[in-house]
Formats: C-alpha cells, structure tokens, sequence
C-alpha cells in the first residue's frame, strides 16, 4: 500500500488501492467503517473532480488537503485496520516474525498508550464543561491557568498510565524471549492468504498500469 502512494506518478489512479482497501473492510463485516470511510471518499472525488475540471477553489479548504487526504485515503484505511485490531494479535503476529522485543513493545505503546490519552483528554474537558472552565471569557480572562487545568491532570495520568503499562509488561513477562502468544490466538486461513495475493496484485497492476516513478 505503501509502494502505491510513494512510487505513482498519477495520483489519480489511487482509487484502485482505495477500493480494494474498502472491499478488505467489507470481507471483514465492518460495515461501519465502509460506510464511513465510503462517504468520506465519495465527498473527495467530487471535490477533486471539481478543481480538476471544473477549477473549482476554494477559501478555507485548500486544493492541496484535498489531494493531500486522497493521495493518503487507501493508507488511512489500512492504518485504522490496524488500530482497532487487538494488540494482541499484532504482538504475536510480530513475534511470530522474530521482530525484536523493542519493536514490539513500542507498537504495543503507540497503539494502547495514545488512544487512552485521547479519551483521557476528553474526560479533562468533559470536567472542565461541568465547570464552567472552558467559556471564552474565561480562558481570555485566565489563559494560563486555563491552560493548567488541562496540563496537570493530564501529565499526571500520563505517568500513572506509564507505570500502569510498565507493571503489565512485568507481569506478562514482555522481555522473555522466543515466540508469544495471544488469548484471541488465529491460525492464517484461506481467506488471509487470499487476501494477501490480491494486495500483491493489486500494488503490481497498479504500478504496472498507473506508472511508477522507477
């Protein structure tokens, strides 16, 4: 996927990745996605084929974001794809691969530590609301303390978050070496290597047919 948008030299020719990205979701009965992200690209290629040939521009959202999000779409699909599986299974996919134990517990770091901060932030700000801290006079009145309320809970659950991820990395023995395993353990079955040909088909007609820059 990524060898289509770093080596085509015809950006438009991204649909094919995108499409076969959404058909991957759908195989997969995440039918919430598909709609979304369908709808999301449906509103790009209208926006595109205007500028292209109608030489639509616009005031607050540039042309550039526009081909900038279309040229990222087919990467953006296979990235959530990969957040919302169990890290679990990544860790042991990783293992699996003989990956080092660095790797592995810095994708585990990225793909639980940063999501929990997410909703951590909104539950700072859900607090903030409840107390009449977040209105605009306020935080003209007091930008600094403004600023405070949000910083120092939030640095202080970022080291309890740390230190929460450091006892269970202890406790499930993440130096050991040799091959982990998963509770929602899966072999590869006939639709995964099914799958995995026609991604390297697709990235092969796609850079055969839309032109490379090699």
């Amino acid at each position: 996927m990524l060898l289509c948008i770093f080596l085509t030299d015809r950006p438009l020719w991204l649909w094919l990745p995108s499409l076969v990205g959404l058909c991957h979701l759908a195989f997969q009965g995440r039918w919430r996605l598909v709609a979304s992200f369908t709808s999301f690209y449906l509103v790009l290629a209208a926006l595109l084929w205007a500028i292209v040939a109608q030489g639509l521009r616009m005031v607050l959202f540039s042309e550039f974001t526009v081909l900038l999000f279309w040229i990222l779409f087919p990467a953006m699909i296979v990235s959530w794809d990969l957040m919302t599986t169990p890290p679990g299974l990544l860790a042991e996919f990783m293992s699996r691969l003989h990956a080092p134990t660095s790797w592995i517990l810095g994708m585990l770091v990225v793909f639980r530590f940063f999501p929990t901060m997410g909703s951590e932030l909104a539950s700072i700000v859900q607090s903030m609301r409840n107390r009449a801290l977040l209105s605009p006079l306020q935080i003209v009145r007091h930008p600094a303390l403004s600023c405070e309320y949000v910083l120092v809970p939030l640095l202080l659950r970022c080291l309890q978050i740390a230190d929460q991820l450091t006892v269970s990395a202890i406790a499930r023995c993440a130096e050991q070496p040799g091959v982990r395993g998963s509770y929602h353990s899966r072999p590869l079955r006939l639709g995964d290597w099914v799958w995995m040909a026609v991604w390297i088909v697709t990235a092969t007609v796609f850079l055969t047919l839309g032109g490379s820059k090699l």
